[in-house]
C-alpha cells in the first residue's frame, strides 16, 4: 500500500503571517497554484489513488479538489472531521509578533516544547493527537489489508501531519521537529516482511523540490 500525506497549498492567512488554528481561511492565489502543480506533478507519474481524505477546512479541501480534478478517473474527495487543525483558541486570527505581546509568559515560554492551547481555551496536544488518530485508525481499518496494491492521499494540515505519520507508521516518534511547507508531500510505503508490515518514509518533496522535478518556477511556501 503506498500513502501520500501531503499539506494544502499556501492559504491567505499563511500569506499574512497569521495563526489559523481551525480559522477558515481559503487559499491563496499562490496556493492555487501550488496545488495545480502538485495536480500536474502526480498526472506526470500516473499517480492516481483510490480515494483522497481530506480536513473539511477550505484551505485542505480545495487542494485535495484541485488534485482530484485533474486526476483519470477524479478519485472521491472525502471531508473527515477528525483531520482537522489543532483548535488554537483565542490565538486564532492572530500574528506570531500579537501572541507573544498579548501572551508574553503563556506563547512558548519554551520554545522547544510543545505548546498546549488549552491556556487559550483551545485543545490540548494529548486530545488532538488522540482525535487525529482515531481518525486514522478509522480510515485505514476499511482498507483491508495494508500490503494490497493500493494509494490513498490524506490532504492536511502542517499541526495535523505530525499524529497523522505517527499513527501511520506506528511510530514512538511525535515528529516534532519534522516542518513540512506548503504543499509539500510525505510518500508511505507499507510492505510484507515475512509475518509481518513494515512501514517506512520512502521520500519527502517539497513544492519547490517537485516544481524543480517538472522543470516549472519555483512557488512561495
Amino acid at each position: 500500500m503506498t500513502i501520500y500525506a501531503i499539506r494544502h497549498g499556501l492559504s491567505e492567512a499563511n500569506f499574512e503571517g497569521i495563526i489559523q488554528g481551525r480559522l477558515d481561511s481559503p487559499l491563496s492565489p499562490e496556493g492555487r497554484a501550488q496545488a495545480k502543480l502538485l495536480s500536474r506533478f502526480f498526472k506526470s507519474k500516473n499517480i492516481v489513488p483510490e480515494r483522497i481524505y481530506s480536513s473539511p477546512l477550505k484551505r485542505a479541501l480545495e487542494t485535495a479538489k484541485i488534485i482530484s480534478e485533474s486526476l483519470q478517473p477524479a478519485p472521491p474527495v472525502e471531508a473527515v472531521e477528525g483531520l482537522t487543525e489543532i483548535d488554537v483558541g483565542t490565538l486564532s486570527g492572530m500574528t506570531l509578533e500579537e501572541a507573544y505581546s498579548m501572551y508574553p509568559e503563556e506563547f512558548a515560554p519554551d520554545i522547544n516544547r510543545w505548546l498546549g492551547f488549552e491556556t487559550f481555551k483551545g485543545e490540548s496536544f494529548e486530545n488532538f493527537f488522540e482525535r487525529v488518530q482515531t481518525a486514522v485508525e478509522q480510515i485505514m481499518s476499511q482498507w483491508g489489508n495494508p500490503a494490497d496494491e493500493r494509494t490513498v492521499f490524506f490532504v492536511v494540515h502542517a499541526g495535523v501531519m505530525r499524529p497523522l505519520l505517527k499513527t501511520l507508521l506506528n511510530a514512538n516518534s511525535d515528529f516534532m521537529y519534522f516542518t513540512f511547507p506548503n504543499c509539500s508531500i510525505v510518500k508511505i510505503l507499507y510492505f510484507p516482511v515475512l509475518t509481518s508490515i513494515r512501514r517506512v518514509i520512502e521520500s519527502v518533496l517539497t513544492i519547490n523540490e517537485i516544481a524543480e522535478l517538472m522543470k516549472e518556477p519555483k512557488t512561495e511556501t
